[in-house]
């Protein structure tokens, strides 16, 4: 554990004085800003007895101002999307086949200020990408406000490490991966929850959360 703490410092050190922090998402292991394509690389390369120290730590993923918001006044549709997709070093879908993982991205609560009587689409699990929000009967009032906000949309992925997989992070424990986790319950009803928050970065307000449900 001690080897793994020096190294997140030192990323986090890295990171605050490399080019690749304004990229247009930042990753982040319990709170601490790293570069996650050179964590699965140390990951890939580690030795054996090092192989467990990313498992069960808390990461998260945060966009940088990619949101863009489409509303057809018509149909009182509103469709929030995060350009060239989000998340995409990590894994929250459970590969075909398998009995454990997420199933699909549920919204749980959406701020009426924002969004009024709106209505959420559950996003699932078909794409490896997360680029598409759907929300039915917005009002033109509240469709307007929401584009008035765009460039302060962020969006915030967060769920526990539970294994190497090709080239990303798993947030879940199914698959065949490279490097595996032991099973664990974190006391959260699911032992590998996934929850995403849309968030009004200008006024730290929340949007809109959701929860990654399993089947």
């Amino acid at each position: 554990m001690k080897c793994f703490l020096i190294f997140v410092l030192v990323l986090s050190c890295f990171l605050l004085n490399h080019d690749d922090a304004f990229c247009s998402e930042d990753y982040y292991i319990d709170g601490n800003p790293i570069l996650l394509y050179k964590v699965i690389n140390w990951w890939y390369d580690c030795l054996p007895k090092e192989s467990k120290q990313l498992c069960g730590h808390l990461i998260k993923c945060e966009s940088n101002g990619d949101a863009r918001v489409e509303y057809i006044e018509a149909e009182k549709k509103l469709k929030l999307k995060i350009k060239g997709g989000f998340a995409d070093l990590l894994s929250i879908s459970k590969p075909c086949g398998q009995s454990f993982g997420p199933f699909y991205l549920k919204c749980t609560w959406l701020n009426k200020k924002y969004f009024g009587t709106g209505e959420a689409v559950d996003i699932p699990n078909e794409s490896p990408l997360i680029n598409d929000f759907i929300i039915h009967n917005v009002g033109k009032y509240h469709g307007r406000l929401i584009y008035s906000i765009e460039k302060y949309m962020v969006f915030e992925l967060e769920g526990v490490i539970g294994g190497l997989l090709n080239g990303k992070i798993a947030l879940h424990q199914a698959g065949n991966f490279i490097k595996d986790c032991p099973a664990a319950d974190h006391g959260r009803g699911n032992g590998f929850p996934v929850s995403l928050k849309i968030i009004n970065s200008n006024t730290k307000e929340a949007l809109a959360n959701y929860s990654v449900i399993t089947e």
